[in-house]
């Protein structure tokens, strides 16, 4: 005899909820995990100054050099326009010339930041408006070309591409502009000719666009090649800004659609989904023959950024594809502790202090962590050389190297600990609140960070950069949980983007200071003394702002 269960009516919408979020969940970490990479950029700095430029010599060297020929590298081939090697004093002058090369290509880690944290402000508008997936196809589709495009950078064709597209963009910018004022002339002039307005701004553009992007590849034949300083500036325009841009466009997406599907649990969510981000960078700086370090090893630097733009896209779209934002309710369920009416505006948000006390928070955070990240690899290493100098002496070829690619364990634990610190300080501040668990986090970054140029030994360095990384993970779950608790979710998108704009401020700044201080000084510890004095204050900053808070909601 049959039997048949009954089902409550209630159960089944329950549980498509359920399933439906768990699915956004899922498409989160894997658009997050692609996007983590940004982290793993260290590994490219020596693999592109040995692909860009020609070899550095001593003097001493060169002259052994004569008599064997053949164990000068021969860097025509590869269309250098440079001499075959640069020779140089002393291996004093030899370090110096090195780092400034790798100085150079620091700027593209900065620029990325730079662009990722100012594109998230134009993002998170679309994505309020367009849906979480729109969005995020458009950054996934911009990280793939970034990468592809780089890919190809002892190919002329590209750099024509990047020429004209570089002009079609100003174009672009100069009528928006030319858009803007002669709209508002004509709302303030009566006798403007609306027809003629229409017809310049509607059909002269397309005309002036082809016209500059046709004649700026023209008039690049005349100037374009693949000598190291274009190679430069390409990597600056992709790997760094174009890369920046859509990550950006991607990132904000899954943060915002989570922190609405899980409105009580704001800051575990937010940290399982940049988890994601920590990941990417850790199987990025693998070893392994399919991480990052193991596959440029192999295959070469401009293979990697080929593939990984095939790969980037294509995850990055899939996971987009499962994003959506939940149905909207007739009625808003409350929060404990937000404050009914909180679903302020982007315009209301820059005309708030706590906006301001947020930003120069996550300023602090940002900066402390991203000043280590952009030169964990080479001062590791750096920090190991100078360890084994100070015991043995004199250091060979072979070992200095192998030194030096230890760095990459270091950026790889980095990586781990970044991702289990977003999970677990998202989980924590569910517990006992934002503002203490910032402040903790912000006091064991600032001691962190005077600890770490007195460590000289692998296990230490690798501590070292697991508190670094498991602090600055801290931020990405903290901060979105911080700004939808203060200014609500219906305009997350558009709020986090302004609060992040913070972050790329902070890349700028961490890259140079990082680099100042290591050539001012010979060391970066006054550079980790400010930023730990800033992430001291943050800290204060953090129970002022929750003090405050608890007084509103009270």
């Amino acid at each position: 005899m049959a039997t048949f269960v009954a089902i409550h009516p209630a159960v089944v919408p329950d549980l498509e909820h359920a399933v439906r979020r768990s699915t956004v969940l899922v498409g989160a970490v894997l658009v997050q995990l692609i996007l983590g990479t940004v982290y793993g950029y260290s590994i490219f700095w020596q693999p592109l100054e040995a692909e860009i430029w020609p070899p550095i010599l001593t003097q001493a060297a060169s002259a052994a050099a004569v008599s064997a020929p053949s164990s000068v590298p021969d860097t025509t081939a590869a269309g250098l326009v440079a001499p075959q090697v640069v020779i140089v004093e002393d291996v004093a002058r030899l370090a110096q010339e090195r780092q400034h090369r790798e100085g150079l290509l620091k700027y593209s880690f900065a620029i990325c930041l730079l662009a990722f944290a100012a594109s998230m402000v134009a993002a998170g508008r679309v994505q309020d408006v367009k849906g979480p997936r729109f969005t995020a196809v458009i950054g996934g589709l911009t990280l793939g070309t970034a990468f592809l495009l780089a890919g190809f950078m002892n190919s002329p064709a590209v750099y024509y591409v990047c020429h004209a597209l570089s002009m079609g963009v100003c174009v672009v910018v100069l009528l928006t502009v030319f858009d803007y004022l002669t709209r508002r002339r004509s709302r303030s002039d009566d006798r403007g000719d609306r027809a003629i307005r229409s017809a310049v701004v509607g059909f002269v553009p397309y005309g002036i666009m082809t016209a500059v992007i046709v004649g700026g590849v023209a008039l690049g034949r005349a100037y374009i090649s693949t000598s190291p300083a274009n190679k430069v500036f390409l990597l600056w325009g992709t790997v760094g800004l174009l890369a920046g841009a859509g990550i950006g466009f991607a990132y904000v997406c899954p943060i915002a659609a989570l922190v609405k599907w899980f409105p009580r649990h704001k800051g575990l969510v937010s940290g399982v989904a940049v988890a994601g981000f920590g990941l990417g960078a850790y199987v990025f700086s693998g070893r392994t023959r399919f991480g990052g370090v193991g596959f440029i090893e192999t295959h070469g630097i401009e293979t990697f950024f080929r593939v990984h733009g095939v790969i980037a896209a294509a995850v990055v779209c899939g996971g987009a594809m499962l994003l959506r934002n939940p149905p909207v309710p007739a009625a808003r369920p409350s929060v404990p502790g937000e404050p009914v009416g909180s679903d302020t505006t982007w315009q209301e948000l820059l005309r708030s202090g706590r906006f301001y006390a947020v930003w120069a928070m996550f300023f602090s955070g940002a900066m402390a962590g991203l000043m280590v990240i952009g030169i964990l690899k080479p001062f590791a290493g750096s920090q190991l050389l100078r360890a084994a100098e100070t015991a043995e002496g004199v250091v060979g070829a072979a070992l200095r190297n192998e030194l030096l690619l230890k760095g990459a364990t270091a950026v790889g634990v980095l990586a781990l600990f970044n991702a289990a610190g977003r999970v677990l300080w998202g989980w924590l501040s569910d517990r006992i609140g934002r503002s203490v668990t910032m402040t903790a986090m912000f006091v064991f970054q600032g001691v962190t960070l005077l600890c770490l140029t007195g460590l000289d030994s692998e296990m230490e360095l690798t501590i070292g950069a697991a508190c670094v990384g498991f602090n600055f993970g801290g931020n990405f779950a903290l901060f979105p949980s911080l700004t939808a608790d203060l200014f609500g979710s219906r305009n997350f998108g558009a709020n986090y983007g302004w609060v992040f704009t913070s972050y790329g401020v902070a890349g700028v700044l961490g890259v140079w200071a990082g680099n100042a201080a290591q050539n001012l000084t010979g060391s970066y510890f006054a550079a980790f003394g400010a930023a730990a004095c800033l992430c001291f204050a943050s800290g204060v900053l953090s129970l002022l702002l929750g003090r405050t808070r608890a007084a509103a909601t009270a």
